[in-house]
C-alpha cells in the first residue's frame, strides 16, 4: 500500500501540469477589433447592454406609486419574525428593512428614465392612491446574489403581471474605476423598468383612461360613499375585488370638486415625502456601498463553498465508506491525511464573516441603525388646511394615516350643514 503512493503523487503532479496548459491555453484569446482608422462616426461609443432607449406612444400618462417593498423576513404561525429560520437562512433584519427602502426608492429612478408616466411615488404602503402599483418583495439578498419578486397592478384590482428578477454581481465590479460610487444593482432595476414599461405598452388609452377614473372615484369613495359609490361596480372574485365604472360624476358636481382639493392635498403630502425618501437613500448610501464591496467577495466565496458541498453530497455515501476503509487497513501517515481530506468539509456563512471582521461590525452596526424600522422617520410637521392645522408625528406611514384622519374629519365636518368649522 505504501509503495503505490510515490507514483500516486506523479500522477497528480502529470495532471496539475496538463489542467495548467490548457487553462493557458483556453486563456489566449483574439482582438475582436476589425476597422481602425478614422471613420465617419468620429470614435467609439461606449454603452452598455442595459441601455434602452424608451419613446412612449400615447398622451395618457398614469400615477404610479412603489410602496417600501416588502423585507422578505420568515414569519411563525402566529406573524411574528421566525428568528430560527432568520438565523438558518442568514438574514440580517435591518439591513433588509433598509433594503427595502433603498430598492423601493431604485425602482423609482429606474422608471423615471422612460418617460411614460405622470408622477411616480414611494409610499409607505399600498394605501397611498395611485393609477398603478409597483409591488416589490425581497426573496434573497446576500451582497452578491439578489432575487426580487415584482407585481405589477392598476387601481381597478387587475394584475397587470408578476414575475421574478435575479441578479448576481460580479466580484470584478469593484475593480473599475467608473463604478465607484454606482449601484451595483443597477442593471436589475433597469430590467424591472422595462418589464413595467411593455406591461403598460399593453394597455388601450382606453383602459389607462379608465383606470385613472376608478382611481379617482375609489378616493372619492372614501370620503362620500354614499355619493360615490354607486358610479363604481364592485365585484369579488377569488383573488379580491375588481373595480369598474357605472358612470362618472359630473365636472360641476360638488361634492366631486370639494374631494378633489382633499386628494391634492393627500397628494401634496406624498411629494414632499420623496424629500424624505431621498434624503435616506443619501444618508445611507456611503456605509451600504462600502459595506457591499467589503463583503461581496465573502458572500462569492460561501456561495462556491456551497456549490462544493452540494456537489460532494453526491458521493457522501462512497467518502465516508472509503475514509472508513483506509483507516481500517493501513496504519500508514498517507492513509490518516486521505482519510481526513476525505471526511472534512469547511462552510461559513455571511454573519461569521462579518462578526470576526471589526470593520464590517462597524459598517453593519450602522446599516442596522438606519433600518430599525420597516418605515423611514420623517419630522413632526403641520400641515394647514381650509384654515385647520393639521399636527403630524412619527414615521411616514403613521403621519400618512394621521393626515387621512383629520381630512376626513374636516370634510365630515364642512359636509354636515348643521356644523360649520
Amino acid at each position: 500500500m505504501k509503495n503505490l503512493w510515490p507514483n500516486y503523487h506523479m500522477v497528480l503532479q502529470v495532471l496539475a501540469g496538463a489542467v495548467i496548459a490548457l487553462t493557458l491555453s483556453a486563456c489566449q484569446t483574439t482582438h475582436s477589433v476589425n476597422s481602425v482608422g478614422p471613420n465617419a462616426s468620429g470614435g467609439t461609443t461606449l454603452g452598455s447592454v442595459q441601455d434602452r432607449t424608451y419613446n412612449y406612444p400615447s398622451d395618457v400618462y398614469l400615477s404610479v406609486a412603489i410602496p417600501v417593498f416588502d423585507p422578505g423576513l420568515p414569519l411563525d404561525a402566529q406573524g411574528n419574525l421566525d428568528y430560527g429560520k432568520v438565523h438558518d437562512l442568514d438574514i440580517w433584519p435591518q439591513v433588509r428593512r433598509l433594503e427595502a427602502n433603498r430598492f423601493a426608492i431604485e425602482t423609482k429612478r429606474a422608471l423615471a428614465e422612460t418617460n411614460a408616466f405622470s408622477n411616480l411615488s414611494v409610499t409607505p404602503d399600498t394605501s397611498a392612491t395611485a393609477d398603478v402599483y409597483v409591488l416589490g418583495k425581497i426573496d434573497h439578498s446576500d451582497t452578491e446574489t439578489l432575487k426580487l419578486s415584482v407585481r405589477v397592478m392598476d387601481a381597478t384590482n387587475h394584475m397587470w403581471g408578476e414575475r421574478t428578477f435575479e441578479y448576481r454581481v460580479h466580484e470584478g465590479f469593484y475593480r473599475d474605476a467608473f463604478n465607484q460610487g454606482k449601484n451595483p444593482y443597477e442593471p436589475m432595476f433597469k430590467h424591472i423598468a422595462g418589464y413595467v414599461y411593455d406591461l403598460l405598452l399593453r394597455r388601450s388609452d382606453e383602459d389607462k383612461q379608465t383606470i385613472q377614473r376608478v382611481a379617482q372615484l375609489r378616493y372619492a369613495a372614501m370620503y362620500s360613499p354614499e355619493s360615490m359609490a354607486p358610479y363604481l361596480d364592485e365585484r369579488s372574485t377569488r383573488n379580491g375585488t375588481r373595480y369598474s365604472l357605472n358612470g362618472f360624476p359630473a365636472e360641476n358636481n360638488p361634492m366631486f370638486q370639494r374631494i378633489q382639493v382633499i386628494q391634492a392635498e393627500d397628494q401634496a403630502f406624498i411629494d414632499n415625502l420623496q424629500t424624505n425618501y431621498d434624503a435616506f437613500y443619501a444618508e445611507s448610501d456611503s456605509s451600504y456601498l462600502d459595506y457591499h464591496r467589503e463583503t461581496l467577495p465573502i458572500a462569492a466565496e460561501i456561495r462556491r463553498e456551497k456549490a462544493r458541498r452540494a456537489s460532494q453530497q453526491i458521493t457522501a455515501v462512497l467518502a465516508a465508506v472509503g475514509a472508513a476503509l483506509l483507516i481500517r487497513n493501513s496504519d500508514s501517515t498517507e492513509a490518516e491525511v486521505g482519510a481526513y481530506v476525505l471526511g472534512v468539509t469547511s462552510l461559513y456563512n455571511l454573519s461569521g464573516a462579518v462578526e470576526s471582521n471589526r470593520n464590517l461590525r462597524f459598517q453593519r452596526q450602522q446599516l442596522s441603525e438606519m433600518g430599525q424600522s420597516l418605515d423611514i422617520k420623517v419630522t413632526p410637521q403641520v400641515v394647514e388646511f381650509n384654515n385647520q392645522r393639521i399636527e403630524l408625528q412619527g414615521s411616514a406611514r403613521e403621519q400618512y394615516t394621521q393626515l387621512r384622519a383629520q381630512l376626513k374629519a374636516i370634510h365630515a365636518v364642512e359636509s354636515t350643514p348643521d356644523n360649520q368649522l
